[in-house]
């Protein structure tokens, strides 16, 4: 039998970048994520684990949970392409559904549009960017590793939402290309007309998580 109330409290808010734009990541439990530790709930006796809970965000940086306890919590992003936020997360007390949270991070990578995508002559896809590495004050820049031109029918685009058969192989990404053009192209010709195609291109570091930076989503419509 339960015989504990039921969460009384939310949360909503949004993760930006150092630029003060919604930072570009992918749909799912894969993403970066919002770690909660409830600090009230052991009412300071120290011998009581707190175990943290986890929120996923969507691929517009955005978050949102109605079912949260009311109390003090420390809240950290983490696991996203970005240097680590700060150790000690950012005290919170939360009561109610009016909590509107925003944290600040500075992505590893700067991804730009040079050539937004477009429908070639025969019917492939291609696009072209480049990057910028972002600088940390304490931590050195990691390395490149990988990128990709993602492909999808849906707007959940990235990279574990996309049509496999059309987007290209992995493509090895070196320092020494920051702020050159990178061009990708579809591993095949379009398959179906009367579709509009999500396109996006992430790059990654060789850091513990691998995650993706990104671009925002383009549309590609095939008529």
């Amino acid at each position: 039998m339960d015989n504990y109330d039921g969460p009384n409290a939310g949360i909503s808010g949004k993760i930006l970048d150092n630029e003060g734009n919604m930072i570009q990541t992918e749909q799912g439990g894969g993403n970066l994520k919002i770690k909660m530790e409830e600090l009230s709930w052991p009412g300071g006796d120290t011998s009581i684990a707190i175990i943290p809970f986890y929120l996923n965000v969507k691929q517009d940086g955005s978050f949102n949970n109605s079912k949260v306890f009311a109390g003090e919590y420390k809240i950290t992003p983490i696991e996203g392409a970005f240097y680590p936020y700060n150790v000690g997360g950012d005290t919170v007390n939360i009561s109610g559904y009016s909590n509107e949270l925003e944290f600040v991070v500075t992505p590893y990578l700067k991804i730009e549009w040079v050539t937004a995508p477009y429908l070639t002559s025969d019917n492939f896809i291609e696009a072209e960017i480049k990057f910028t590495r972002n600088a940390n004050d304490v931590l050195p820049k990691p390395d490149l590793f990988r990128g990709q031109l993602f492909i999808s029918t849906n707007k959940y685009c990235g990279n574990n939402s996309n049509d496999g058969q059309m987007s290209p192989p992995l493509l090895t990404v070196t320092n020494d290309l920051e702020g050159t053009t990178i061009k990708f192209r579809t591993a095949r010709a379009v398959k179906y007309t009367g579709t509009t195609y999500f396109v996006r291109v992430g790059l990654n570091c060789n850091d513990t998580y691998k995650k993706y930076n990104y671009t925002d989503i383009k549309t590609v419509v095939v008529n």
